[in-house]
């Protein structure tokens, strides 16, 4: 059994703050591959060192690159956290289910018994009403996403994965806080999972107690600014977190959270290298295309000034007066032979300018692929069809199934347990297990749906629609549908216990219908006096 680790060993282990200038030090590279990137699409996401708000950034000579990292960024967004729908659902665990349905079926063998063959025997059990509970779970963590407004800091953590291929959340009671890759230092174990995480964040002296600033004395005196170091650490199956300013323990900072439930943080990476602690972008892994279309960019916008400046020459000897030309207004007329004295200086450039032309056309095609912009899958034809055009998206987001994997497993699954935790909602003890039904669980079932749309197809070109009822399952068929659209089917299709007590009841009816109407018969025979 290992040893009970105290808090106050991590914190006199090593300092926060030297601890994060070692682990920054191995970070340079990444940074620097990440502000290259950035500068190449939104410069904002990770500017140099040192910028302020009220310094200037380089603008690119293309916006490209920006379009299309809000476009896919868009597009993520609304398959991680989708309106008016919950990311994940809460499911029974198939021990406690098992026992639910035996329950249930006692229950109904029950009522059987009570209401006789005549009574109809209600499908709400046990299990149902468990069923209808998390639901309305389900919806209340809906409500608190939207209360806590979770969809803009998502935004802006997706736009950060995809230039810089990292970013970092922090859960609070009230939102979400984002920090850019310059603001924190991680350190992964040989799983790819952190085990240390620093973040740094420069504020003002008014941000902390008065006691921690006066044991800083004159070190802040001349700026006003402070640096706080929250540092967590993972052993032993719990991180352990504390907060410095410089060297000095901020008091009441120190806390303990379990991996599996109230750990806050969420270190993101868009794909995960074996032995790296950080991630890489989508956009280093096009970056060879965005420097050429940023190069040629600025070939054709030069080449474009130039061609577009307007310079007259004079012939030498001619009698068109040079402050006459210069002064003269829209339709008036000067004395001289302006068509041969009077000529235009031409760059006759164009068809050099093709070829550089081409190449851009060649790389935006190529990086609106990349980055799922739909008019990037319709080729230039007169009679693309919308079929064409459906199917071709449909390989589009099929190529980010990889990712969708990614941050299902490293943000939707934490961000999940962190809202069931914060509503006061213990998972192991009611015995439900939280299943993501977004991303490239989604992606997996709009491709049951396409199959199964394509079975009922390939079974109308029999033409026998009774000999095709006849060899189909329909129940299972039915849920096979449901599954796939992420349907609970339970409460709208009739179980086949449904179905026999409402035919055992309509041939009871028939019956005492049936006999009836002989009772009337006879009836009638005894009343008509023999001829």
């Amino acid at each position: 059994m290992a040893n009970k680790i105290n808090i106050q060993d991590i914190i006199d282990e090593v300092s926060a703050k030297s601890r994060f200038n070692f682990l920054d030090g191995d970070r340079s590279s990444v940074l620097e591959r990440a502000r290259n990137c950035s500068k190449l699409t939104i410069p904002s996401i990770l500017p140099d060192n040192g910028h302020t708000e009220t310094a200037n950034l380089d603008t690119p000579y293309q916006a490209l690159g920006s379009r299309l990292v809000n476009n896919l960024s868009s597009k993520l967004l609304l398959s991680l956290l989708p309106p008016n729908n919950s990311f994940f659902r809460l499911l029974v665990n198939e021990d406690i289910k098992e026992q639910l349905v035996q329950q249930d079926t006692m229950q109904k063998q029950q009522a059987q018994q009570q209401a006789g063959l005549m009574g109809q025997v209600p499908e709400t059990g046990v299990l149902s009403q468990v069923e209808s509970q998390l639901v309305k779970i389900e919806q209340q963590i809906l409500k608190q996403i939207e209360r806590e407004a979770l969809r803009v800091p998502t935004f802006d953590a997706i736009k950060s994965l995809i230039v810089t291929g990292n970013s970092l959340c922090y859960k609070t009671d009230i939102g979400l806080k984002v920090y850019k890759l310059s603001n924190y230092v991680v350190l992964r174990d040989f799983k790819g999972q952190p085990i240390e995480i620093i973040t740094k964040e420069t504020t003002t002296k008014d941000a902390v107690s008065e006691e921690i600033v006066n044991q800083l004395g004159e070190e802040i005196a001349e700026t006003g600014k402070i640096d706080i170091y929250t540092r967590a650490v993972y052993k032993n199956g719990t991180w352990y977190e504390y907060q410095t300013v410089e060297d000095i323990l901020v008091e009441g900072s120190e806390a303990t959270y379990t991996k599996d439930t109230n750990f806050p943080y969420i270190p993101l990476r868009w794909s995960s290298v074996n032995g790296e602690n950080y991630g890489r972008g989508l956009v280093e892994q096009y970056l060879g295309d965005f420097r050429s279309l940023e190069a040629l960019y600025q070939l054709l916008l030069e080449a474009s000034a130039v061609q577009a400046r307007v310079i007259f020459g004079k012939r030498p000897g001619s009698q068109v007066d040079l402050d006459s030309l210069n002064d003269a207004e829209n339709g008036v007329c000067i004395q001289g032979d302006l068509e041969q004295d009077i000529t235009t200086l031409r760059v006759d450039k164009n068809s050099d300018l093709q070829i550089p032309m081409n190449m851009v056309q060649d790389l935006t095609r190529r990086l609106e692929q990349a980055f799922l912009v739909a008019s990037s899958v319709a080729r230039d034809s007169e009679r693309t069809t919308a079929t064409e055009i459906r199917y071709m998206a449909a390989d589009l987001e099929e190529a980010l199934g990889g990712v969708y994997s990614v941050l299902s497993l490293e943000y939707q699954r934490p961000l999940a347990n962190m809202l069931l935790a914060q509503s006061k909602i213990n998972l192991k003890s009611l015995g439900l297990d939280v299943v993501i039904v977004t991303g490239l669980d989604a992606l997996g079932r709009n491709t049951d749906l396409e199959k199964l749309r394509q079975f009922n197809m390939f079974l109308k070109e029999l033409g026998s629609p009774e000999l095709i009822l006849q060899r189909l399952n329909i129940d299972n068929y039915i849920s096979m549908i449901g599954n796939s659209l992420g349907l609970e089917t339970g409460t709208l299709v009739k179980s086949s216990t449904q179905i026999q007590n409402e035919q055992n009841a309509a041939q009871q009816q028939q019956l005492m219908m049936q006999g009836a109407n002989q009772l009337v018969q006879n009836g009638a025979n005894q009343l008509v006096p023999p001829q």
